[in-house]
Formats: C-alpha cells, structure tokens, sequence
C-alpha cells in the first residue's frame, strides 16, 4: 500500500465549512480517517459540512480506516491523554505507511511529533493548494475559516499570508 495521508477532524470541518474539502482529494488523492473521526465529523448531518463530508466519502477519496488497523494498547494509551479521534489517528500513522497526519489541535500536534508522524496542519494544506494553483489567495481562505468560527490566531494567520507572499 502507499503511503496515505491520515486526518484529524478539525482540518476536515473546517476546510468544509468554507467549501474547500475537495482541496484535499487534490492535493492527496487519498485522505483515511479513524472511525472514531469519523464518528465525529457526521457525515450527512446538518451541521455545517456535514453534506460536504458525506460527498467525499462517497467519492471515495476520503476513506474510513478498518478498527483492526489500529492497535488497541497504543489506542488506549494515547486516550489517557487526547480525545479519541486525535488517539486513533497518531496509531494509525504510526502503523501504516503515513506520507502525513494532517491535525490542527496543539496537543495532538505535539503528541504526534514526539511519536516521530509528520504532521501538518490547515494552514500548510492552503498554502500547498495556493503553490499548485488551486487557490489563489491564501489569506481570504484563512478569514474564511475565522468567521467561520475555525480558532486561528491572528499571528499565525498573519504568519501563513506571509509565507504565502500575501
């Protein structure tokens, strides 16, 4: 199997709620999630996103990790000290061949880079999609997910229009 991209819900809400899930089956072709992320984004649900999600699964570039994929010790382990979603995700990266973990919460963030995943977040997904041309304008999409209620700190909005040339 080659290396797949693995997510955290956050990064799959939020690029959903401001319409541009689909930049991750374009940058990655192949994103997989845990079921417990799963369980957590609803899918077909009202919430905002939610019909977007759905789509995605549906087109098959978002897919749902098989449970059995995922270690129940190191799942537990990682539970005493992250929500689900984030736990089941950092497992999966480590016992698949993970490219990269896409995730967004510091806590997850610095749990995985100790696990050595490489990770990235939102920011990194918008500016990859700028550099190849499927955006053009990295700061409108991050004031997107600001008034879209996505927590971005306006230094480190400030921080990717400027790696962004913005």
């Amino acid at each position: 199997m080659p290396p797949v991209v693995i997510a955290d819900a956050s990064p799959l809400i939020g690029l959903a709620k401001i319409g541009r899930l689909a930049l991750l089956g374009q940058l990655y072709q192949r994103v997989l999630i845990p079921p417990a992320v799963h369980a957590e984004l609803q899918a077909g649900s009202q919430r905002p996103g939610g019909v977007e999600l759905l789509q995605a699964l549906d087109e098959g570039w978002l897919t749902v990790a098989d449970s059995a994929d995922i270690p129940e010790a190191a799942r537990a382990e990682l539970k005493q000290v992250l929500d689900a979603g984030e736990a089941e995700a950092i497992v999966l990266a480590l016992h698949l061949p993970a490219r990269l973990l896409l995730i967004d919460e510091q806590r997850g963030r610095a749990v995985a880079q100790l696990k050595g995943v490489p990770i990235a977040g939102t920011g990194v997904v918008l500016l990859a999609a700028k550099r190849l041309g499927y955006i053009e304008n990295v700061t409108s999409e991050l004031e997107a997910l600001h008034q879209s209620g996505y927590r971005l700190s306006a230094r480190l909005r400030r921080e990717l229009a400027a790696m962004a040339g913005e």
